[in-house]
């Protein structure tokens, strides 16, 4: 069985749906009742009927239709990047062989969409033995420390995975509670302020309010809760300007509008 491949045509599907059902046609004209009835099966597919018609007769007309070979061969996966492919094939719940008329499409959907990873989903059959799973994963953006564990997170919060994190190291780190509902904007805000977010070791939300960031000379910068913006930009020219973030600094107080408070690194001069 086939399981990954190129992005389906839908027009492509729909032509290839017409074909089969011409191909019906004229298997009624020379085979008799058999090509009619399996001519209705696929007009029955196409115009939703299965959805309207009785559990007997939607029976009838999976079986003649798998009797026919309508059967599924082959699974075609389009967007899986990240998604484990072993549990989108448990999650969809479709199998060779199965009549391909007979597998539950929207039970496979929504199953694929309680996936992590998965931000949208669609299932459909393509005649005559194809299952194509359309999906769009969501993008990683940022690790997140809470309670001594470390989950990855896209731009909305939304966790995606608790292991195997190793290939996201590059991304920034953040902690706390509350840091998931407001990393979306702190992600933006560094973004405009390259200098900061390559220094960046650590980003630590304050209860609900504020961000520390602990940079990675060991630097404690302490944002304000409002016009967080402005400070930045500030810590970014008193960087390149002054230096100031090259120095001996134990941290930078930002929290006052317009004013900076600097402590530096205490030295030892027990020995002097």
């Amino acid at each position: 069985m086939k399981f990954f491949g190129k992005k389906g045509d839908a027009s492509a599907s729909r032509r290839r749906a017409r074909l089969w059902v011409q191909r019906l046609k004229a298997g009624a004209l020379y085979g008799g009742g058999a090509g009619a009835l399996l001519g209705l099966v696929v007009y029955a597919w196409i115009g939703g009927w299965f959805s309207i018609a009785s559990s007997f007769a939607v029976q009838k007309t999976v079986d003649i239709s798998a009797a026919a070979g309508f059967k599924v061969s082959d699974i075609l996966v389009v967007g899986r990047k990240n998604t484990a492919p072993e549990e989108l094939l448990t999650r969809l719940g479709i199998s060779a062989g199965d009549p391909l008329f007979g597998v539950s499409i929207a039970e496979g959907q929504t199953a694929i969409a309680d996936i992590p990873w998965v931000a949208s989903v669609t299932v459909a059959r393509r005649l005559p033995g194809t299952v194509v799973v359309t999906i769009r994963e969501r993008t990683p953006a940022a690790l997140w420390q809470y309670q001594k564990k470390l989950s990855l997170i896209d731009a909305s919060g939304h966790v995606l995975s608790g292991s195997n994190l190793d290939s996201w190291r590059h991304l920034p780190l953040v902690v706390g509670e509350h840091a998931p509902q407001d990393v979306a904007k702190l992600l933006g805000l560094l973004h405009a302020e390259p200098e900061i977010a390559q220094q960046l070791a650590a980003a630590v939300r304050i209860g609900s309010r504020r961000w520390d960031l602990r940079l990675k000379n060991g630097v404690l910068v302490k944002l304000p809760e409002n016009d967080v913006e402005l400070a930045l930009r500030r810590l970014a020219l008193m960087g390149t300007k002054d230096g100031l973030l090259a120095r001996d600094v134990k941290h930078i107080d930002l929290r006052l509008a317009g004013k900076t408070a600097v402590e530096p690194v205490e030295t030892d001069n027990s020995n002097i």
